[in-house]
């Protein structure tokens, strides 16, 4: 891999940082960009080299949202405890399920998910006073979905968690986004232990590329923070259409 793939990888993994942060869908950048970069690598290396540079933007969000004091890591416990479960799960079953099923299903979701977040524009997103953290059964629900969704498909992982966190636990954007990063953070910390421990990481790519994902990370936890809910429900509805369409032109390409 020569210079100019380094620095166009350093480039993506940092604007995919920032797009992490405030949406989730980080992967859709990182992902193509390191399949370009590395022709002829099996893929397992590229999802695990994307794996720690996402890892490290992941965590660097969270300490940014918490510090800026949108989430409390410890209220959400049992949302990354099954989380940790659901994505092995997930791993698990991904050896048996085909990908021609799930790409159709994840696709239909995602057509949902853009009806329903466009449906409620119209209604005043501020952020609210106070928020009640969901108790233990959504937490369970949310974090081993999550999970088993990471495990067994992987992309849009942060954006779906932020629509059901918008939409069933009534939080705004902002601390949607913030949550979701705690979320994630335990699906991302399963599955780059896998790729680890099976030897799908380079290093060399992937470490410059962590330092440039908690670039872009902090820059847009703090941007997320400041400009609010309006800032994060655009770049969320860019990421979910970004991803729809990807996962369209795979699916008719390869059909």
């Amino acid at each position: 891999m020569g210079g100019t793939e380094f620095l166009f990888l350093c480039g993506c993994a940092l604007l995919a940082g920032w797009v992490d942060a405030i949406a989730g869908g980080g992967g859709l950048i990182q992902i193509p960009a390191l399949l370009g970069a590395m022709p002829g690598a099996p893929i397992a290396l590229a999802l695990g080299t994307n794996k720690l540079s996402s890892f490290c933007g992941t965590a660097t969000a969270v300490l940014r949202y918490r510090s800026l004091r949108f989430v409390n890591p410890r209220e959400w416990v049992i949302a990354v405890g099954t989380a940790l479960v659901g994505s092995g799960i997930g791993a698990f079953c991904a050896t048996l399920l085909p990908g021609t099923v799930m790409k159709p299903l994840v696709m239909t979701l995602l057509l949902v998910v853009l009806a329903v977040t466009l449906k409620g524009s119209r209604r005043k997103e501020g952020l609210i006073s106070e928020v009640l953290r969901p108790g233990g059964g959504r937490q369970v629900v949310l974090g081993g979905g999550a999970g088993v969704y990471d495990g067994l498909f992987g992309p849009g992982t942060g954006s779906f968690l932020i629509f059901f966190l918008v939409r069933w636990c009534h939080m705004d954007f902002v601390r949607a986004s913030a949550a979701a990063k705690v979320v994630n953070l335990a699906t991302n910390f399963g599955a780059l232990g896998m790729f680890m421990g099976l030897g799908y990481v380079d290093y060399r790519a992937g470490v410059p590329m962590g330092a440039c994902n908690v670039v872009g990370a902090w820059i847009g936890a703090t941007m997320a923070g400041r400009v609010g809910p309006t800032l994060v429900r655009s770049v969320f509805l860019i990421t979910v259409t970004g991803l729809l369409l990807k996962l369209a032109a795979d699916y008719f390409m390869v059909g």
